[in-house]
């Protein structure tokens, strides 16, 4: 009369263990942050997890509980081949997020979960980013194990079904199956504690690595699944609103005199560079300088030396250069157009001011919502992958950077002034492809990106060349920055991976000045405007960093976690263990607070738009 009691506990068991295998196969998959996380650490990972993997497998194992009651009534629903289907359909879904976890923590440094779904919406351009993976080594690993472990089910369940259809005593045998639903309900809430198990319910100490190693992937995919990432709440609610609100007024000086100014109307490009580090700069592989024309470009103009990126992604970094407008730490404000089209851009400022407008990429600009943004920052002219020939979409994300350069050129020969083009590179996002002769030989994901970085600089570094042999140059204005950092080459220094180069260059600026003010993304705008002699109050979150009050410092966000710089320090905050994870320099309570009351009147904003 126990064999269903013994079965569902087996097959509870059975879901623990596989959660157990994948976080085995996670660390064994980021060895080189499990070793310096350190043995206890990794170890404390697997014991602390326990309490997530007990909660899903009993969210796995409750439906089939209620048939299994049912079926005491109805003999009829007592079928073996019903938990084999559901078994496969479950055993599917979480190796195929176990799977994709492994290359989304090392291409994010987060737990996949349902923003992953926002992507999908472009299938060509996820493709495109999983291009450089070893596709068949990772379907041919996926369906040896599914089948192995599926095998093991079945074996399981087959066993299971000899003694309970021999079993009687109907109504003890539905008293204990409820009493065990009933029991049940302490793992799925993660215990006997007031609030039910989250993300950091499992975090353990101060190693992040081993904090999201402790996680459940499914458990945290399925979480964030059902916890709209649009809520209308703020989740970051540290302070007073009132006290937030001043902390944020201090950082953003309204008044302020530049000796640099421009009063010409000059034409004005914005390159966007994919994924360019600023640990690019300074490193040599295997003997090559990863961005040689950039170095040389750099002693022109005005370079900032020490600038972060807003977030971490494409469609973040975007709003962050042309609205002034930080990132957020679980969504982005462009993949909700309601919320967007509120954003100021300077496409709207330079059309305004009669400026002609024109944006290039040589991918899709419907990826993330991108294109609806555009259109709305008052771009007049869109050139894209549809406006290349098919021998020139020679890249998996559409047209390589040195094509659309081309198309730049050409078109900007025939532009009338003054001009707002902005232009966004492509070919050093991953699968890293180039389509010429590799400089930096080796076929490591760090030699594979920083080769395809080398090749960017080739074509940007030509088209500076060309822009200097034009009429026009002497009134034009370049400013170069990445749309986010990377996590390659990594230093073990997550502040690193969010650093980024910021140049503005070209004739109309006569003097060289290196800048060391710390500043964002979201500078570029007010800076660029008021250089420009076109200074405007609608950014609200962009300060000129050529002024002579600026206070300088930097926030940016990534999955649920946020980081504060200032001149003399810096700390990196995660929001699920609501503690430091990296911190170095004059770290004291009131930059903590200061960040905290960044990321909690940004998100209020981000709410009321």
């Amino acid at each position: 009369m126990f064999s269903r009691i013994v079965f569902l506990l087996k097959y509870w068991l059975c879901w623990i263990l596989i959660f157990q295998l994948a976080r085995i196969l996670f660390l064994f998959f980021n060895y080189s942050e499990a070793t310096a996380a350190g043995t206890r650490n990794v170890m404390n990972s697997m014991l602390y997890g326990l309490r997530m993997d007990a909660s899903m497998a009993t969210y796995f194992v409750l439906p089939m509980l209620i048939l299994f009651l049912l079926g005491i009534i109805l003999p009829v629903l007592n079928n073996k081949k019903v938990w084999i289907i559901y078994t496969a359909i479950l055993l599917f879904f979480v190796l195929l997020l176990s799977y994709a976890d492994l290359f989304a923590y090392r291409a994010w440094g987060n737990k996949i979960d349902a923003t992953v779904l926002k992507y999908l919406q472009s299938p060509k351009e996820a493709m495109a980013s999983v291009g450089n993976l070893p596709l068949f080594w990772i379907i041919l690993f996926f369906l040896i194990s599914y089948f192995i472990l599926l095998w093991i089910f079945k074996k399981l369940i087959s066993r299971g079904w000899v003694f309970i259809s021999f079993e009687n005593k109907k109504l003890l045998q539905a008293f204990l199956v409820l009493l065990l639903g009933g029991i049940f309900i302490i793992p799925m809430r993660g215990g006997l504690q007031l609030a039910p198990i989250n993300q950091s319910s499992v975090y353990f100490g101060l190693n992040h690595f081993s904090n999201i190693a402790a996680v459940n992937t499914t458990w945290n995919f399925m979480h964030s699944l059902n916890n709209n990432v649009e809520s209308k709440h703020n989740p970051y609610i540290f302070m007073k609103p009132g006290v937030a609100a001043h902390l944020m007024d201090s950082l953003y000086i309204p008044v302020g005199d530049t000796d640099l100014t421009i009063t010409t109307k000059p034409n004005v490009i914005v390159i966007v560079w994919e994924s360019f580090t600023a640990k690019a700069l300074t490193h040599l592989e295997n003997g090559v300088p990863v961005v040689p024309g950039f170095n040389e470009l750099k002693n022109e103009g005005i370079y900032f030396s020490n600038i972060y990126a807003s977030g971490d992604r494409t469609d973040k970094g975007i709003v962050a250069v042309l609205s002034g407008y930080p990132s957020q730490p679980t969504t982005s404000i462009i993949k909700i157009p309601e919320k967007a089209k509120s954003l100021p851009t300077l496409g709207n400022i330079f059309s305004r001011a009669g400026y002609q407008t024109a944006f290039y990429y040589g991918g899709e600009t419907e990826f993330a919502n991108m294109k609806a943004y555009l259109l709305g920052a008052s771009f007049q002219k869109f050139t894209t992958v549809n406006d290349f020939k098919k021998e020139d979409q020679n890249s998996k994300w559409g047209a390589h950077d040195g094509v659309v350069m081309q198309r730049l050129q050409q078109d900007i020969a025939q532009a009338r002034q003054p001009f707002f083009y902005t232009w966004l590179t492509l070919s050093s996002h991953e699968p890293y492809e180039i389509p010429e002769k590799t400089s930096i030989p080796g076929n490591k994901d760090v030699q594979m990106f920083l080769n395809s970085l080398h090749y960017t600089d080739e074509v940007v570094t030509h088209f500076i060349h060309y822009c200097k042999l034009q009429p026009w140059w002497n009134n034009t204005i370049i400013v170069i920055v990445a749309d986010h950092g990377h996590r390659l080459p990594a230093t073990g220094k997550k502040i690193d991976d969010f650093k980024i180069p910021l140049l503005f260059t070209g004739g109309a600026l006569k003097q060289h000045v290196i800048n060391n003010n710390t500043g964002s993304q979201t500078d570029i705008a007010a800076t660029l405007l008021s250089l420009v002699s076109m200074p405007d109050t609608s950014f609200k979150f962009s300060k000129n960093l050529l002024s002579n009050k600026v206070v300088p410092s930097a926030y940016f966000s990534f999955n649920d976690g946020f980081g504060f710089v200032n001149q003399k320090g810096y700390f990196i905050f995660d929001n699920v263990g609501k503690s430091l994870i990296e911190q170095a320099g004059q770290v004291n309570d009131q930059l903590i607070r200061t960040g905290k009351a960044y990321e909690q009147y940004s998100i209020e904003d981000y709410l009321k738009r």
